[in-house]
């Protein structure tokens, strides 16, 4: 059975629009009280509450074993209203599916991450017999920006490079909002251990909601943020070097086949973005970014530099010079001489 739910913003009315749903399609009453879902024996046995911790910031807490299959989706919103973190750790696998494809989340092996914007239709598949163990955070744009803003402030004040500090925060801010989704199955290793710990804290949260229960449950909530923005920075960090050092090192080798074949033999763009295997868009992009000039002027630069030389060492014609490196005609090679010198290639051959 599947039931949908679409989620605009924070608050719960998602909530009471999928208990609706469900008392719709599934035999048994399910009520809604106080936040808390109240499912009957048939369908379910355990948890499931919600918890809205700011204007900004909201989450919900499952801990139930179902005793009916259900199928779960959440329908996207027409733009990125907010950005969601489904933590789960369910110990059995859930199939999950997002833009058409299945992955398996949690389990001993797989207890994951699973975050998605808004605008990206989701959905779980719980089998009968099966626990499903997870909170899912729910935190709009701004709570997002401003938790960036704060944590490139900390780190400028610890590490002192502004610049670099900079950087990280805009490699995170893009790595979390550019893609749609990903998955992170780091909840049982490293820091990931940590945030997994807080989480079985979270699922055993007392549901008394006392203000000070309630505090710690936000204290929680942010330190597993702030673990898992940690993990996505330093990733996507990792990944921007590594991929700027391969595009300089291909970049570099263009550089080199320019430099060797400029006056010998005519280059086309499109031959130059195979021997990178880049896009030209990109070549083009890469080659000013790391040379400092566009690939077209460097490649003008070499010849130049080879018919002066050329000029200057041998006292051969200007027209076979022009030949020789690839110029249609010696009246467009001493155009582009005088452009890029400010003197006639005739002046400089004159000189020996």
């Amino acid at each position: 059975m599947k039931v949908l739910f679409k989620k605009e913003g924070i608050g719960n009315q998602w909530l009471v629009d999928m208990v609706k749903d469900m008392n719709a399609k599934l035999p048994g009453k399910i009520e809604l009280r106080d936040n808390k879902v109240i499912f009957p024996e048939n369908i379910a046995r355990g948890t499931c509450s919600y918890h809205q911790l700011s204007e900004r910031l909201d989450l919900c807490i499952f801990n139930l074993a179902f005793n009916t299959p259900l199928w779960i989706e959440r329908t996207a919103t027409e733009d990125s209203r907010y950005y969601s973190m489904h933590i789960n750790c369910s110990p059995s696998e859930i199939s999950h599916f997002a833009e058409g494809k299945e992955s398996k989340i949690g389990g001993t092996v797989n207890s994951s991450i699973f975050w998605s914007a808004s605008d990206l239709s989701s959905s779980f598949k719980i089998e009968k017999g099966q626990t499903f163990q997870a909170i899912i955070i729910y935190m709009s744009n701004e709570f997002l920006q401003e938790a960036l803003g704060e944590e490139t402030a900390q780190k400028s004040s610890i590490e002192n490079g502004k610049n670099l500090c900079h950087l990280n925060d805009t490699i995170t801010m893009r790595h979390l909002t550019e893609q749609k989704h990903f998955i992170s199955r780091s909840l049982q290793t490293g820091i990931g251990r940590l945030k997994y710990e807080l989480v079985q804290e979270i699922l055993n949260f007392d549901k008394k909601s006392s203000i000070s229960e309630m505090f710690l449950l936000k204290v929680n909530i942010l330190k597993i943020f702030a673990l898992f923005i940690k993990r996505v920075a330093n990733k996507s960090s990792r990944d921007e070097t590594s991929g700027r050092h391969c595009d300089a090192s291909r970049i570099l080798e263009i550089k080199k086949i320019i430099d060797e074949n400029a006056g010998s033999e005519p280059m086309s763009l499109d031959e130059l973005a195979k021997n990178a295997a880049m896009s030209k868009t990109k070549l083009k992009t890469k080659f000013k970014e790391i040379v400092g000039t566009t690939t077209y002027q460097y490649y003008l630069d070499v010849k130049m530099e080879k018919a002066r030389s050329i000029l200057e060492d041998c006292p051969i014609p200007i027209s076979d010079v022009a030949y020789e490196l690839g110029f249609k005609s010696t009246s467009h090679f001493s155009q582009a001489f005088k452009k890029h010198y400010g003197v006639s290639p005739k002046s400089v051959a004159s000189k020996n």
